[in-house]
C-alpha cells in the first residue's frame, strides 16, 4: 500500500504540526518552510519521509531549492519558518496581509489568533467580465498566491522549466512524483 505525506496539499502537514513532528522525533531542527502560505503547508524534509517509507513526492519539491527564493517569517505559535519571496506576507494593522503582485490589493489576510489566511477579496463579486477572466484571477487569493514552481515557472519558458525541474526530480528519487 503506497504511503502518502505532502505528496499533494490534500496530505500536507501544516507548518506548525510539522515543527511539533520534528521535535516530537528527535530529528535535528530544520528550517521549516512553508510551500503553500495560505494553508501554511511545511515542506517535508526527506530525513521525514524516509522514516515513515513516504512513497510519494510533490513535483514543486524540484523548485525554489536556493535560499535566496524564501524569506524569514514567523508563524502564528511564534515558530520561525520561511515563506516563498513571491509571497510572503507583510504586516498591516492587527493582521498579516498577503497582496497581489499585479495591483497591490489586499487579497488575503491572517488576522491575530486565526492559523489561516482567508481571501480578503472577490474579485467576481465586483465584475463578472469573462474578458478579463485570465487578469481578474490574479486577485484571488487561491489562483493568485502561488507554491512553487511559482513564477519561477511563468512566462514563455514555464514548460521548458517544469520539464527540466521534473526530470531532475525524477533522476533524485524513485518516488511517484505528484504535480
Amino acid at each position: 500500500m503506497p504511503i502518502d505525506l505532502s505528496g499533494h496539499r490534500s496530505s500536507g502537514i501544516a507548518a506548525i504540526a510539522y515543527a511539533r513532528l520534528r521535535r516530537h522525533l528527535g530529528l535535528e531542527p530544520r528550517p521549516i518552510r512553508v510551500y503553500d502560505p495560505v494553508q501554511q503547508l511545511a515542506i517535508v524534509d526527506e530525513d521525514v519521509l524516509q522514516r515513515f517509507g513516504v512513497d510519494t513526492i510533490e513535483l514543486g519539491r524540484a523548485f525554489a531549492l536556493e535560499d535566496r527564493h524564501w524569506a524569514d517569517w514567523v508563524l502564528p505559535d511564534g515558530t520561525p519558518c520561511q515563506m516563498p519571496v513571491w509571497a510572503l506576507p507583510v504586516r498591516a494593522d492587527e493582521r498579516w496581509v498577503i497582496r497581489s503582485q499585479r495591483t497591490g490589493r489586499a487579497i488575503a489576510q491572517m488576522p491575530e489568533g486565526v492559523l489561516y489566511f482567508e481571501q480578503t477579496y472577490y474579485p467576481f463579486q465586483e465584475e463578472d467580465d469573462l474578458d478579463r477572466f485570465e487578469e481578474l484571477l490574479s486577485e484571488s487569493m487561491w489562483t493568485a498566491i502561488a507554491s512553487p514552481p511559482g513564477p519561477l515557472a511563468a512566462g514563455p519558458e514555464g514548460l521548458k522549466v517544469l520539464t527540466e525541474g521534473a526530470r531532475r526530480l525524477r533522476q533524485q528519487t524513485d518516488r511517484a512524483i505528484i504535480g
